[in-house]
């Protein structure tokens, strides 16, 4: 339960991104341990910067959108990953009646966030909350609550393996 409160606590925008190139792919590597497959692509449609894909269990990010910044990747990959606890956990992080302190908090952050979240179909639309909850949260905050809701199958995943780039597939 404290860490799904975690999802509602104060933002630190000054540390919620990574700025090393490292901490990402260790991220990232973590991910991969769960099962969840990495990709980068150089072709994506110019207004996506990554995604998740369920059926598959892969999440995408955007070379060709992204810029070559480690807090921009960050908060891609935080955001992503935010799809990867919702599908180990089979259920939504927030509880319901979590969801309109959550909207109203990233209402107050970021009007452009608040937003957008009108772009997206209202069967998406708690997902997208949820997400961009995680994506502005310390990256320590986000791996622990990586490590909470997938833990299942971190524990069935072997040693995480060496990168050779932060952002390369397995």
């Amino acid at each position: 339960m404290a860490l799904v409160l975690a999802l509602l606590a104060p933002l630190h925008p000054g540390r919620a991104r990574a700025d090393t190139w490292d901490r990402i792919g260790r991220y990232a590597a973590l991910i991969r341990r769960a099962g969840t497959d990495t990709m980068v692509a150089k072709d994506c449609p110019e207004t996506l910067l990554g995604a998740f894909h369920a059926p598959r269990n892969a999440l995408l990010l955007c070379a060709n959108n992204l810029e070559d910044d480690p807090r921009q990747v960050w908060v891609v990959l935080a955001h992503e990953s935010a799809h990867v606890m919702q599908h180990c956990h089979g259920a939504p992080l927030l509880a319901d009646h979590q969801v309109g302190d959550a909207l109203a908090r990233i209402e107050a952050q970021s009007s452009s966030a608040f937003q957008e979240l009108r772009l997206y179909h209202q069967s998406q639309r708690r997902d997208e909350i949820e997400a961009r909850l995680v994506q502005g949260m310390p990256p320590a905050e986000v791996e622990a609550l990586f490590r909470s809701f997938c833990a299942e199958e971190l524990r069935g995943g072997g040693p995480i393996p060496p990168l050779e780039s932060p952002l390369s597939p397995p």
